[in-house]
């Protein structure tokens, strides 16, 4: 994976984000949002794909909210977000596939 020994770096997660984007015809928008507190804080993964280039609250989609970092399970941001995209890129492939959702 990239440059990286220790996991995926942010190139493994815009070629990721190139990669979905491209195959499923979506335009993707990843919105990060502080969680938690001063002393101990978090950051949320918010990420949206949709048909529509510019998409608008309410805009048809598919909406990943995905608590990652800092965890248990991921110890690089890099990490947590990578995780963040796949995880989103599942519930792609279930909407696509069993709703018919183009």
């Amino acid at each position: 994976m990239g440059k990286s020994e220790h996991g995926p770096d942010m190139q493994d997660c815009l070629s990721y984000l190139y990669q979905m984007d491209h195959q499923g015809g979506y335009y993707t928008s990843v919105l990060l949002m502080p969680n938690g507190s001063l002393t101990a804080p978090s950051i949320v993964f918010n990420v949206l794909s949709s048909k529509i280039k510019h998409p608008t609250l309410g805009a048809p989609g598919i909406l990943t909210v995905y608590d990652g970092y800092p965890s248990r399970a991921h110890t690089t941001f890099n990490g947590a977000f990578y995780r963040a995209l796949v995880e989103h890129d599942k519930q792609l492939s279930q909407a696509y596939f069993l709703n018919g959702l183009t």
